[in-house]
């Protein structure tokens, strides 16, 4: 379970239209070791709030926890998380689950740059849910589809249980290729929510998105968003120093075209390995990993955008 006296973890839920978004909380906010969570939504749905609080950013508002209580709160997803953040009791947790045609990297970037970024919660683990029948489809014909992909730290699969075989393998290949740094997850099965919310609850690993490292995803005219992934995995600890100095030369050069950087890192002066995140050309402000967890083998950074030379994550 979460401590209670620490940043709040942030979990942002994105997926397009139709793709299982609502099922997905559904299962979440019902699962018990999700209890006490706050949920800030674009758009208000049929959701299930057992033992769970839901916000509306641009709707009602309804907090469930004991009591009930309804207004009309206006402004930006960064207020909304500032009204959650200053709820009696502070919720152990917040869910943002984003309208269906939404960009998460504009989310992400004003989270980033939230006053309690850091020390009121962690910076967010990104959960996209892919459509299993249509996903190959609206990764074609939608760039918000493909920004919500390139963004997600975990990859949840929907209607897996009515889609076709083949449509199946050839979602799952087209994502692999496209962000390889994510985690995979089916929304169908015994026991997938457990395994969700365990993936949720544990620090990132990227040594196995290092590893792979696929040739990057190839350009097709008809896509004006299509994303590679560089990735590099090595030991030793760093100077705090060099890593700012790498990450200003980095956001320098390629500013433009980097989605997000982000890394496990172990620096000098820092008794637990350190979360990296950038994005754009924001940079996070510096977590450590919990005390409780495994400390991390050597360092991972991977790097997600456009026309990026691989050369540069090795110097």
């Amino acid at each position: 379970m979460t401590d209670d006296t620490g940043p709040i973890p942030l979990v942002l839920v994105t997926g397009f239209l139709g793709s299982g978004k609502t099922t997905l909380l559904n299962a979440l906010l019902r699962h018990p070791d999700m209890a006490g969570t706050a949920v800030l939504m674009n758009e208000i749905g049929s959701v299930g709030i057992d033992h769970s609080l839901v916000v509306g950013a641009s709707d009602d508002v309804l907090l469930l926890e004991g009591g009930c209580l309804c207004c009309q709160p206006k402004g930006s997803i960064g207020e909304g998380v500032s009204q959650l953040l200053a709820l009696q009791p502070m919720p152990r947790r917040i869910v943002i689950e984003t309208s269906g045609a939404a960009n998460p990297f504009p989310i992400l970037e004003a989270l980033s740059q939230h006053p309690q970024a850091t020390r009121g919660f962690q910076f967010p683990r990104v959960v996209t849910v892919i459509d299993s029948v249509f996903g190959g489809d609206t990764l074609a014909r939608h760039a918000e589809a493909r920004f919500q992909l390139s963004a997600a730290d975990i990859v949840v699969f929907g209607k897996g249980d009515i889609a076709k075989p083949a449509d199946m393998a050839a979602v799952r290949k087209q994502v692999a290729e496209a962000n390889p740094a994510a985690l995979r997850q089916e929304l169908s099965g015994d026991g997938w929510i457990d395994d969700l919310v365990e993936r949720l609850h544990a620090p990132v690993d990227l040594r196995h998105a290092c590893a792979a490292r696929p040739a990057p995803h190839a350009t097709d005219p008809a896509h004006d968003t299509d994303f590679e992934t560089v990735g590099l995995q090595f030991d030793g600890r760093l100077e705090a120093e060099a890593v700012q100095a790498w990450i200003d030369e980095v956001l320098d050069l390629y500013g433009g075209n980097i989605l997000r950087i982000k890394g496990i890192l172990n620096l000098e002066g820092y008794s637990r390995p350190a979360v990296l995140q950038c994005v754009r050309d924001l940079v996070h402000p510096i977590e450590l990993l919990d005390a409780s967890t495994e400390a991390a083998h050597g360092n991972s950074i991977v790097a997600i955008g456009w026309d990026m030379h691989p050369e540069l994550m090795h110097e």
